[in-house]
């Protein structure tokens, strides 16, 4: 009988741990897909054995002759799920002839519920034969099997993203593509990254390819035509709305895309006023150098006449600057820089000229109707990282910062994860000087326990088993922790987290995390991360054609390659004004209504769509560490 309660008690500790904990796919911080998914497959107990004993370290030799026998003794369900069983241990020991027996057994039975497994494994073998191209192309095909799981998809997804970094471009835009069509919540985002990856010969085989899913083609096609209008590519543009009338002709973003393709290109003047003096006179520059490029690199920059004042870091002269480039008919101005200069504009501000001020306090959006702000200011990310968080089933949150005065980002984190119906546990604050933080972690852990359910258990413990001293092991009662420090903490804490058992818990931050010490201790216990980061501070190739294009032309003009944020915005701001005011010929109230269109613009710091109150809502990239790398967390 002890022996019974025993096991009872078991179950029950087993079962209290697993109540309080979260779903593993809001754990990770994936979103769930939207697809209709097949049931997991199930393992039978004979073939989970070998499999527990492979994963113990057991005589590889012998168990592969177990699946043989299996293989060859049996029929139906066992020997067909021990011949991709037995593929799948020969995949993770690297054993010779290992892809063959993949192939072979996914030829066999082309509909066995193991099939887009046997594609994940071989695809994750193929991404350590360095060969990301065929590892793709294998998850590919598991997004598009019939016997797709949930938790087969969203380990795709973890693993997609940072393999198509290193794909060839029509590999991975492929891949893209069959992302859209699976997961049907995200189609646009995964639309706008397969356009912004293609060429125009990578948009014509995609529309010649039968097999692509023709559903996605008129989004596809819209997203890749903007980006060509937002460059000056008139010709592509008017080649994909071709391409879309002979495949869909109905399809209602085809008249979009004709209207694009049939505009003249129109002379416009963009106005622009930076800080080129005084003490932040670095950064105007660093500004009017990204608004330079983007005007090298348009095909009609022959269109765009540039005016430029001074702001000299001073509100006067902003408001001078202002005044006189208001008085020369420019059609748009990129600017202020500072919060100062912008704030001095505002009273000044006329109602049909529209300025794209590039500080990071967004709260003055909603001042002047004519006035949008473009930004990647930390804070300006936490509410998007709060929705994140938010969309990826974290309800209940830890917030840990420093002790100093500053808690902007803490606060503007906790406001807007509470707008949204989260509920926050507790704020942890930090000395940003110290090293050691174990205690106040393992306090943290300890006041997170479910207390309701912990005395429930020390009842039934003392009245099952008064004599022995059982230690209740509790999941902690949150969902995940936002750390508004910089990388150098967020690497510090990250083991000590582990240590104080505070682990399976998503980690959020923003771009304060790339401060160059992220990477410390090469990531370890940071593979749970979701933060906001550039393609020039991630580790590897950059997979952005007008990305590279912005390093090519900084290398050839200025001998080196290092492009900042705020140079990024800049570009991207002086993209969007001269597609608005020269590609389409808009100006004054409409060009207002313009910038306020919601399917946003293109851009390499992230498509941006300005709101009702003119503040730039990014579609930022999230990024998380693995194998000691910062790549796309997908």
């Amino acid at each position: 009988m002890p022996s019974i309660f025993i096991a009872a008690m078991a179950a029950l500790l087993i079962l209290a741990g697993c109540q309080a904990k979260v779903p593993p796919t809001a754990v990770a911080g994936y979103k769930p897909v939207s697809h209709r998914m097949a049931p997991a497959p199930q393992t039978a107990a004979e073939i989970r054995s070998l499999m527990d004993q492979a994963a113990a370290g057991g005589d590889m030799g012998q168990i592969l002759s177990r699946f043989d026998t299996m293989i060859a003794g049996t029929s139906g369900p066992m020997r067909e799920e021990a011949l991709f069983r037995k593929a799948e241990l020969m995949l993770e020991r690297d054993l010779p002839g290992a892809e063959q027996a993949v192939g072979a057994a996914i030829a066999r039975y082309p509909q066995h519920a193991l099939v887009p497994y046997a594609d994940v494994w071989r695809g994750q073998w193929w991404l350590k034969q360095d060969a990301p191209d065929r590892a793709l192309a294998d998850m590919r095909a598991a997004l598009l099997h019939p016997r797709l799981t949930r938790e087969l998809a969203d380990r795709i997804f973890v693993l997609g993203p940072a393999s198509a970094r290193a794909a060839s471009e029509a590999e991975a835009v492929y891949w893209f593509l069959a992302a859209a069509q699976v997961d049907v919540a995200s189609r646009d985002t995964w639309l706008r990254m397969a356009a912004r990856r293609s060429s125009l010969a990578t948009v014509e085989k995609i529309f010649a390819d039968h097999t692509v899913d023709r559903e996605l083609l008129p989004s596809f096609a819209l997203y890749s035509g903007q980006s060509r209008l937002m460059t000056g590519d008139i010709a592509a543009v008017g080649r994909i709305a071709a391409l879309l009338a002979v495949s869909q002709p109905t399809a209602p973003q085809l008249i979009q895309l004709q209207a694009w393709a049939k505009g003249e290109m129109r002379a416009a003047t963009i106005g622009v006023m930076l800080p080129l003096t005084g003490k932040y006179a670095r950064y105007g520059r660093e500004a009017l150098q990204g608004i330079r490029i983007a005007l090298a690199s348009l095909e009609s920059g022959a269109y765009i006449t540039l005016r430029v004042e001074d702001t000299a870091s001073d509100p006067l002269h902003a408001i001078e600057a202002y005044r006189q480039l208001s008085n020369e008919s420019v059609n748009m101005i990129i600017g202020p820089l500072l919060a100062e200069t912008t704030e001095a504009i505002i009273p000044y501000m006329k109602p049909d000229l529209p300025v794209i001020s590039l500080t990071g306090h967004t709260a003055l959006g909603h001042r002047k109707p004519s006035l949008f702000v473009h930004t990647l200011s930390p804070l300006a990310q936490v509410s998007a990282m709060a929705d994140y968080a938010w969309q990826h089933e974290a309800k209940r949150m830890v917030v840990i910062t420093d002790a100093g005065e500053n808690h902007a980002e803490a606060d503007t984190f906790v406001a807007s994860f509470q707008a949204l119906g989260g509920e926050l546990v507790q704020i942890l604050k930090l000395d940003k000087e110290g090293m050691d933080y174990r205690d106040q972690l393992q306090q943290l852990r300890f006041d997170s326990d479910d207390e309701s359910l912990l005395a429930s258990l020390d009842e039934d413990l003392a009245l099952f088993l008064p004599a022995m001293d059982v230690e209740i092991h509790m999941p902690v009662n949150f969902d995940g922790i936002y750390l508004a420090l910089p990388g150098r903490q967020v690497s510090l804490l990250a083991g000590q987290l582990a240590y104080a058992d505070i682990t399976d818990v998503a980690l959020y931050g923003s771009s304060r995390w790339q401060d160059g010490h992220l990477l410390d201790d090469r990531g370890r216990y940071l593979s749970a991360t979701r933060f906001v980061a550039s393609g020039e501070k991630s580790s590897g190739e950059n997979d952005d054609p007008l990305l590279n294009r912005i390093h090519f032309m900084l290398r050839e003009s200025w001998g080196s390659d290092a492009a900042s944020d705020l140079l990024l915005l800049a570009y991207d701001s002086m993209r969007i004004a001269t597609m608005l005011a020269s590609r389409l010929g808009l100006s004054d109230e409409a060009m207002i209504r313009g910038l306020h269109d919601p399917e946003g613009f293109p851009a390499v710091t992230g498509h941006v769509r300005f709101d009702d109150a003119g503040i730039g809502q990014k579609q930022l990239d999230i990024f998380t560490i693995r194998n000691g790398e910062i790549v796309p967390a997908g």
